[in-house]
C-alpha cells in the first residue's frame, strides 16, 4: 500500500504553526530525479531484454507459450508502464524538495495523481509475476497434492490483491480527493470528501509489505523440492535452483520497502530519493528476472552449440524443436504424454564434417531419439537435459539391407515415481 497523500497531509500540519520553511537557492534548484531514474532504469531494461528472449525462446525455439508466459508478459507491460510514471512523475517534481514541490499546487495535484496510477500498477504487477511463477512451477510437478496447493496460493493472490487495489482505489471518496486537495475539508480545501488516516494508511500498507515478504520466500522455496525430483542430472538441478532462488533478493528488496514504507510517513523530503518506490520497483523487477531467467536454458544452449561448432570449425544448423506427442492447445508442450505416445523427438538437419556420400549426392544424418512412455517425461525436461550432458556414445553403423550409412543411438531410461 502506498503513503503519498497521507504524508503529504502530514507534512502540511507539521508545517501550518511556522510557515512555509526557507530554502537555499541550491536547495531550490537541487534535483535528484537522475539519480532515481539511473536506479531503476536499467533494472527495467534487463527485466524487459529477458522477458523478450523468454517469449522468443517459447514461440520460436519451443513453439509453446503457456499461461506462465502470457501472466508475465502481463508483469512486464505493468513493469513498463510504472517506469513511464516514475519518468513523468520526475517532470512533475520528484527528485525535489517536498517543500519546492508544494510551491506549485497544480504541479503536485499532477504528480500524485500519477503517483495514485503508479501505486496500483506496481501492486498488480508484483502480484502478476508470482503468479507466473505458480503456473511455471506447475509444469514440474507430478504430483496433485502440489498443483492443488500452487492453485490455493494463486486464489489467495488474486483475493489479496483485489483487495488491496480496493483500498487503493478508494482511499478517498470522491476518489479524485486522492490527489486533488480541494475536494478536502479544510484547512486542505473546501470540499466534504473523506480519506484514510494516516495511521489507517500505515497499517494496511504495512500488512500488504508482509504479505508480499512472505510469498516472495515461499516462491524463492518451493522450486527446491520439486525440482530436485525431476529427471535431470544433478549440474542442471542446481543450476535452476540457483537461479529461481534468485527470488530471494526479491525477498530482501521487499523487506527493506516495508523499511522504507514506516519511515516515509515522519520524512519530509521523501520525494527527494523516493526510496520507498525504488525498492519496491526493484522488488517488482528482480521478481521478473528470477522467474524468466530458467526459460532461456535452450537459448543458452544453442548459443554454447552454435560457438562449438565455430570454434572447431564444424557446421551446425539450428532448427526448430519439433516433438511429437505434445500437440494440443491446452498441453503447451508441457502436459505429461500419453500412454500411447512414442514420446519421440526428431533431431533434423545433424551433419558430420564430412557428409555421407550416397550415389553421388550429400546426405545429411536422419537421427530419431526415441524413449518409452513413462507419463514423466515432458518438452521441458527434454529441453533443458542437453545431449552434451548425455553418457551415451554414437557409433556409425552399416544398415544391411539398403547399403546407407546411419547413426544409431539406442538409450534406455528408467523412470520411478515416488
Amino acid at each position: 500500500m502506498q503513503v503519498w497523500t497521507s504524508a503529504f497531509e502530514s507534512n502540511l500540519k507539521r508545517q501550518a504553526p511556522t510557515g512555509p520553511p526557507k530554502l537555499t537557492p541550491e536547495e531550490l534548484a537541487f534535483s535528484n530525479a537522475p539519480a532515481i531514474l539511473a536506479t531503476t532504469g536499467p533494472f527495467f531494461a534487463a527485466a524487459a531484454i529477458v522477458v523478450l528472449l523468454r517469449v522468443y525462446v517459447r514461440i520460436s525455439m519451443l513453439k509453446v507459450f503457456g499461461m506462465d508466459d502470457y501472466v508475465m508478459a502481463l508483469a512486464m507491460l505493468l513493469a513498463a508502464a510504472t517506469y513511464a510514471c516514475f519518468v513523468v512523475e520526475t517532470h512533475y517534481g520528484l527528485g525535489k524538495h517536498m517543500a519546492v514541490m508544494m510551491m506549485d499546487p497544480i504541479m503536485y495535484m499532477n504528480f500524485l495523481k500519477w503517483l495514485y496510477v503508479h501505486s496500483i500498477l506496481v501492486m498488480v504487477g508484483v502480484s502478476s509475476v508470482k503468479i507466473s511463477i505458480a503456473f511455471f512451477l506447475m509444469r514440474l510437478s507430478t504430483k496433485s497434492t502440489y498443483k492443488r496447493f500452487l492453485y490455493g496460493v494463486i486464489g489467495f493472490i488474486v483475493v489479496l490483491t483485489i483487495t488491496c487495489a480496493m483500498t487503493l482505489i478508494f482511499q478517498c471518496l470522491p476518489v479524485a480527493a486522492a490527489w486533488d486537495f480541494r475536494l478536502r475539508p479544510p484547512p486542505f480545501g473546501n470540499g466534504t470528501g473523506k480519506c484514510y488516516s494516516l495511521t489507517i494508511f500505515r497499517n494496511l500498507g504495512l500488512m500488504n509489505s508482509a504479505f508480499n515478504i512472505l510469498t516472495d520466500a515461499l516462491f524463492a522455496t518451493i522450486p527446491i523440492p520439486l525440482i530436485w525430483k525431476l529427471q535431470l542430472n544433478t549440474r542442471t538441478k542446481i543450476s535452476l535452483i540457483a537461479v529461481l532462488s534468485l527470488g530471494w533478493f526479491a525477498v530482501a528488496a521487499a523487506i527493506i520497502k516495508a523499511v522504507q514504507q514506516w519511515g516515509v510517513l515522519t520524512d519530509p523530503n521523501w520525494t527527494v530519493h523516493d526510496s520507498f518506490n525504488v525498492w519496491n520497483y526493484l522488488e517488482f523487477t528482480i521478481g521478473i528476472l528470477s522467474a524468466s531467467l530458467p526459460a532461456l536454458k535452450p537459448l543458452f544452449n544453442w548459443a554454447l552449440e552454435t560457438a562449438k561448432a565455430i570454434t572447431s570449425g564444424g557446421r551446425t544448423k539450428v532448427s526448430g524443436y519439433k516433438a511429437s506427442g505434445y500437440q494440443g492447445a491446452g498441453s503447451l508442450g508441457y502436459q505429461k504424454t500419453s500412454g500411447h505416445s512414442d514420446g519421440s523427438i526428431a533431431l533434423r538437419s545433424l551433419t558430420t564434417d564430412k557428409d555421407t556420400v550416397l550415389g553421388g549426392n550429400k546426405h545429411p544424418y536422419s537421427v530419431r531419439i526415441t524413449t518409452q512412455p513413462t507419463n514423466l517425461a515432458d518438452k521441458e525436461t527434454w529441453d533443458m537435459e542437453n545431449a552434451r550432458t548425455s553418457d551415451e556414445s554414437i557409433l556409425p553403423l552399416q544398415h544391411p539391407e539398403a547399403r546407407q550409412t546411419r547413426i544409431v543411438m539406442t538409450r534406455e531410461i528408467s523412470v520411478s515415481r515416488q
